[in-house]
């Protein structure tokens, strides 16, 4: 649920998208071939129906980032724990779920891989070209 909640941005859409993660994980239950931990299909099956949702409602404004509850500013955190949520209404689907899976569920470069479907040195340029668009744009 947290996965699909930061990569739309609303409570409702993400109850939506992780039943629908939920009901196809359990249609395609056949496919899973066990090589990777159940955990990192389940992902990958949020990550692509989300991105999908997504695409499908380019015209939704995603300004509504008050669900979301960040850690309190004196709680300690990495550079990366600063991250405002705000910042992912800069980004394409595609991107904003690397930056969540990355940030907002920790997921290796590795397992962020499996998600997509994609390499692992693929999986890294696609992070950091989205992190780089970010910083320009709020410079």
């Amino acid at each position: 649920y947290q996965l699909t909640l930061r990569l739309t941005g609303n409570e409702d859409d993400a109850l939506d998208c992780t039943q629908e993660t939920f009901i196809r994980a359990y249609r395609h239950r056949e496919q899973y071939s066990g090589d990777a931990p159940v955990g990192a299909w389940l992902r990958k099956i949020a990550v692509n129906h989300t991105y999908n949702f997504l695409s499908r409602n380019k015209t939704r404004n995603w300004n509504d980032f008050n669900e979301f509850t960040m850690p309190a500013d004196n709680e300690p955190q990495s550079e990366e724990r600063r991250f405002d949520p705000r910042w992912l209404e800069l980004l394409s689907p595609l991107e904003k779920s690397v930056v969540v899976a990355r940030i907002y569920q920790n997921m290796s470069f590795r397992e962020l891989a499996e998600a997509l479907d994609t390499s692992e040195n693929s999986a890294k340029v696609s992070f950091h070209r989205a992190v780089k668009k970010m910083r320009k744009a709020i410079k």
